[in-house]
């Protein structure tokens, strides 16, 4: 038999060497337009930065080494250029002399592989502008980084621009900054590795930020132009230029299915070559494999393209199986793929939730942030798992996981997982290897399994990140956190229980109120949810995956931490006195803390020590880079750098001396009020001094508790059914700020209406229109939920936009103003 393979990389070589092995006698002869074969185009990148030295070692087998094993005909710098299914012949043409001829074929196999994307842009031509897919590619890259040729004048790239953040842009990004090269890495997705989910990859723009990245999310290159000064300039969409010596184009890349299309063979809507499950194509004597074909997914629907070494050379092995007389048939692709940048790793299996969402599949989601391995053991980290599956029976349709130990073992057993067709209910069971330096006696893998299982079993109600805020509408939205986690960071609207006050803080709640509950990665709230669930509260949930999801999905920060520069440093931008450096420096382990452990060690630290001294902490919670500067400006203390520090950072803080710690380095420009008064006059002095600390750009915020809460009672308020005690506490009580008595001279009602008389002839505002304007200028109005459950006032009883919170709403507000107001 005389085969054919068009493609000498990973599925042309695996045709070629597995249809030897098949077929001893059959004449095989590989076709590769390029230099050289079966190389390793994954370990690309890291030639150029260096990690692989030995330029040898991406050459995994030569022309030479392929005949003398495997008496393979191996012809390098050949191209096909046609193929005519009617005489079953190839055109091939010599790369360097243009000579072609015709080779015949008995079977033929087309594995040509993928294309980078150079997009049709003014100066796409530049010979600054590269791509990488070949060895001859990264030859030129390494040149010109090493400072070869033209650029030996100028000592090589200090300066580089990588278009796409993807996998291969990511780890070119991370080599060239290990060679000394400042990058900035430009993508069209609003976030970076698009074929994940957008919260799973936030912590890792953090990450490539500390290391001084800088990311261009949410635009494209424009054009290209060469300057007077031989450098290239960089033009961005939303208008930002960027002077750089080279542009690594790593757009993504399409299907060279050039050939297949002349020849006339099915293409399908992807732009692939249309294959079945014997890697057959439209003719019968021609098999395709690789990155140029169209294959059905494990998950979702339809046809896709999968451009990913491990399912090209499992292609060509079935092809080659096929083509030599065995009934072999290949599966499904599931796009199992992972990234590393720097000490950082991310990866998916599966289908994503855009995916899943865009071909219309039902899901249900959990998210969890274990580590990676025993908490106690050194070197371990948090990391971001991200499961998906079925609503119906539990069947695992995707996950991610995103961290720095581990990563890529917990993605393999979800991979083979989803392979085996296995449910939530079976990652429960699963029996995986545990010592402290591997994992846990729960590994990250079944923890996932616990909670989705918890959630079809009904034992646990979720609401997401992405639902905020109309899943906590109309809800009591609960931080169960501790106050100092609170305190730097928590989402709007929610009121402070910590867990272990709530059992004796729900005593009175009202247990039909709708309860969203959250902490900052699940588990303390899933505990008071199963707290409250028990003890007859019927309409709780809680936040999948914490304030760690929460904040990753709305790129919340608490404080702003973007820098182009691999270490941050606090020192000159510190205000009013700080206290001078003592010399003393306590070094302080906080890794394999997860938050809230490495802000309650350093607070215990500070505690015992003198202003000036400072404090060296290492933590391994990526989430620390965001909290840190919160925490020491809340507390008074100065962070005077922070710097990446293997999974997490090292931080130095000093302690703030009398005029920088405490209480008065808290307090900003804000107001608040408690409104304990029922008296119309006093309720207008509240009302006026708050509307007018807003208009002088404060913060204002006020707490109704008792008789002062009746000014925020509705008119129209629907009727309701009330206990005797309840309805006679609306009897005796004013039904609104226009009922409102005096606190002297009321006379029967005369006063107010005397009063109200002359603040109309005088043009002063009424006090159901100074609320309306407070309303609308952003005040916060919080009523005592305590107070409702006394007086049987009631949610709807009051005005809209009013929120219910308890004490520590107020005390929260209160530890942050600079004026405090009980009327």
């Amino acid at each position: 038999m005389k085969i054919v393979v068009v493609g000498g990389v990973a599925a042309g070589m695996s045709i070629a060497a597995r249809a030897r092995r098949l077929d001893e006698f059959a004449d095989i002869v590989v076709f590769e337009r390029g230099r050289h074969v079966s190389f390793a185009n994954c370990g690309l990148p890291y030639h150029i930065g260096q990690t692989i030295k030995d330029r040898s070692r991406l050459l995994l087998q030569t022309p030479e080494s392929l005949h003398e094993t495997l008496d393979i005909d191996v012809r390098t710098g050949v191209e096909v250029v046609a193929i005519d299914r009617k005489t079953k012949t190839v055109r091939a043409r010599v790369v360097d002399t243009g000579e072609e001829y015709d080779e015949p074929y008995e079977a033929l196999a087309l594995a040509p592989g993928a294309a980078p994307v150079r997009p049709p842009l003014p100066g796409i031509e530049l010979d600054s502008v590269h791509v990488l897919r070949r060895i001859g590619d990264m030859d030129a890259i390494k040149a010109a980084v090493d400072g070869e040729g033209d650029k030996a004048r100028t000592g090589g790239v200090r300066h580089a621009v990588v278009i796409g953040a993807g996998y291969i842009g990511l780890e070119m990004a991370e080599n060239l900054h290990e060679r000394g090269v400042t990058v900035e890495v430009v993508e069209m997705a609003d976030q970076i590795v698009p074929p994940l989910d957008h919260e799973m990859t936030r912590a890792m723009e953090k990450y490539l930020q500390g290391h001084g990245i800088t990311l261009h999310l949410s635009t494209a290159a424009a054009a290209f132009t060469r300057k007077s000064n031989g450098r290239t300039q960089v033009e961005l969409k939303n208008n930002t230029f960027i002077e750089t010596d080279m542009v690594i184009m790593a757009a993504g890349v399409r299907p060279s299915a050039e050939l297949a299309v002349a020849a006339g063979l099915e293409i399908g809507p992807r732009g692939g070559v249309v294959v079945d499950d014997h890697m057959r194509t439209s003719d019968p004597s021609i098999w395709a494999a690789g990155d140029v074909v169209e294959v059905r997914h494990t998950v979702l629907p339809d046809s896709w393209l999968v451009p990913l070494a491990g399912p090209a050379n499992r292609q060509g092995r079935v092809a080659a199986e096929n083509i030599c007389g065995r009934d072999t048939t290949f599966d499904s692709v599931q796009g199992t793929s992972v990234v590393k940048v720097f000490d950082m790793v991310a990866g998916g299996t599966g289908a994503s939730e855009k995916q899943l969402v865009a071909a219309g599949v039902p899901f249900r989601t959990v998210s969890t942030h274990p580590h990676g391995h025993a908490g106690y053991y050194p070197g371990t980290a948090m990391m971001h798992v991200k499961v998906l599956f079925s609503p119906d029976d539990g069947a695992i349709l995707g996950a991610q996981v995103a961290g720095f130990d581990g990563v890529d073992k917990r993605l393999d057993v979800f991979a083979t997982a989803i392979r085996a067709g296995m449910t939530v209910h079976d990652l429960e069971h699963l029996e995986l290897a545990y010592a402290p330096p591997f994992g846990s006696a729960k590994d990250p893998v079944n923890m996932a399994g616990f909670v989705a299982s918890n959630v079809l079993r009904g034992d646990l109600q979720l609401w997401y990140a992405e639902d905020y805020p109309q899943a906590t509408d109309g809800s009591r939205l609960i931080d169960v956190r501790g106050p100092d986690e609170f305190a730097i960071w928590h989402i709007p609207g929610a009121e402070n229980v910590p867990l272990k006050t709530l059992r004796t803080a729900q005593e009175g709640w009202d247990k039909d109120t709708p309860i969203r509950l959250y902490c900052a990665v699940g588990f303390r709230s899933y505990l008071a949810y199963r707290s409250l669930v028990q003890r007859g509260f019927t309409d709780v949930k809680t936040l999948s995956g914490g304030s760690t999801t929460f904040r990753a999905f709305h790129d919340v920060d608490p404080t702003v931490m973007e820098s182009s520069t691999p270490m941050i440093s606090y020192a000159e931008e510190a205000s009013g006195p700080t206290a001078g450096p003592t010399g003393v420096v306590v070094d302080l382990d906080c890794t394999g803390l997860a938050c809230p452990g490495p802000i309650m060690r350093l607070t215990k630290t500070m505690l015992t020590m003198a202003p000036g001294d400072e404090v060296l902490a290492h933590v391994s919670d990526p989430g620390f880079a965001l909290d840190a500067p919160a925490w020491a400006q809340r507390n008074g203390h100065q962070l005077v750098e922070i710097k990446p520090e293997g999974p997490g950072f090292a931080a130095r803080f000093r302690k703030g001396g009398p005029l920088l710690g405490g209480a008065a380095a808290r307090i900003k420009d804000k107001k608040s009020f408690v409104v304990f008064s029922g008296d119309l006059d006093k309720l207008l002095a509240a009302f006026i001094i708050a509307n007018g600390a807003v208009a002088m750009g404060d913060e204002v915020s006020m707490f109704f508790t008792f008789w002062g809460l009746n000014a925020l009672k509705r008119p129209d308020a629907p009727k309701a059914e009330k206990s005797t005690l309840e309805r006679a506490f609306g009897v005796m009580m004013p039904s609104g700020p226009d009922s409102m008595p005096l606190s002297t001279m009321n006379m029967l009602g005369g006063g107010p209406a005397m009063i109200k008389k002359v603040m109309r002839d005088h043009n002063v505002p009424s006090l159901t229109e100074l609320i309306g304007a407070a309303k609308a200028s952003g005040v916060r109005m919080v009523a005592c939920t305590m107070t409702m459950d006394l007086l049987g006032i009631r949610e709807e009883d009051l005005i809209d936009g009013v929120e219910l919170g308890g004490v520590a709403t107020f005390l929260g507000e209160a530890n942050e103003s600079n004026g405090r107001f009980f009327i």
